[in-house]
Parts: structure tokens; C-alpha cells; sequence
């Protein structure tokens, strides 16, 4: 299946921000299930369990290596590429930086389920509070990709259809 370009601006910022805030809100999903759905409250407790290193240190890993990965995909040659190109390209880059931060979200509530410790679910939140600074807007995108002079009538008015 391939993937079809958004018609304009503002249909591409709505499509990408349902794509993040929908891997946000599975995550929400999960983590108020498993903890409404367990039976006892759990408990917030450090006993130095190898997933007590691990989960916390994915975390970081992820966020830094999704960063990382980011600006990697970003700083290729976008200067001769359209508005359109480019926006395709940060969808792609947003999506693999967001990615791994909530599967490591998925994978500390999972934990949480099996152990009742409230550390992990609290790693979880930390995931989803990542995530929530990551929303994509109008202006984070403008400040990362380059934008030229042809591209700035597509952001003034965000209702623009591209051109193919």
C-alpha cells in the first residue's frame, strides 16, 4: 500500500498529529487499563530488579537515539526537494522518533501488569509526557526542515492545495 500525499498543509499537519496523538492514546489506554483492571493497587518500590535498569535506560536510549535518527533523516539534501517532499520526509523521521519511545512506554506497563510495582507505570507517564512535548505544530515543523520562498505560500495559507 502506498502512501498518498496530503493535498495541503493542513490536512498533512491533522493527518500526522492523529497519527502521534493515536500512539499516544493507545499507550493511555493501556496504562489505565492495567491499572484499573489489576487487583491489587500496587506498590512503588526499588528492589533492583534487572527491569528496574533496563526499562528506565530503554527509555533514554530511545528518546536519544530517536532524536538522534530525526535529525539524521532531516539533514539529508531537502533543498531541492518540494514542499510536499519534505513534509513526506518529517512524517517519516516523526514517526521513527516517536516510535520507539512508546514501544519502551508499551513495554513498562506490560512490566507493571506482571509486577505491580508503580515504578513502572510512572516510566510510562514519563513516555507519554515525552511524547506529549513532541506534538507536532506548524512551527516545530517550520523551524526544522528548510523553507524557501515557494514554500512559504503553502504556510500562510495552510488551505493551499500543492501542486503535483
Amino acid at each position: 500500500m502506498q502512501q498518498q500525499p496530503a493535498a495541503s498543509f493542513k490536512t498533512f499537519l491533522r493527518t500526522l498529529s492523529i497519527l502521534h496523538l493515536g500512539m499516544m492514546s493507545g499507550l493511555l489506554m493501556l496504562c489505565i487499563f492495567i491499572f484499573v483492571s489489576s487487583e491489587e493497587s500496587g506498590s512503588l518500590s526499588f528492589t533492583q530488579q534487572p527491569f528496574e535498569f533496563l526499562i528506565p535506560a530503554l527509555l533514554i536510549g530511545a528518546t536519544l537515539v530517536g532524536r538522534f535518527l530525526f535529525k539524521t533523516i532531516l539533514h539529508k539534501d531537502l533543498q531541492n526537494k518540494t514542499l510536499q517532499q519534505k513534509l513526506g520526509i518529517y512524517q517519516t523521521a516523526h514517526i521513527i522518533r516517536i516510535a520507539p519511545i512508546e514501544g519502551i512506554g508499551l513495554f513498562a506497563t506490560v512490566t507493571y501488569m506482571t509486577t505491580d510495582n508503580l515504578f513502572f507505570l510512572i516510566i510510562a507517564a514519563l513516555a507519554l509526557g515525552i511524547l506529549f512535548t513532541l506534538i507536532p505544530t506548524k512551527e516545530k515543523i517550520e523551524n526544522v526542515i528548510p523553507i524557501n520562498a515557494e514554500d512559504q505560500v503553502y504556510l500562510r495559507n495552510p488551505d493551499k492545495r500543492f501542486e503535483s
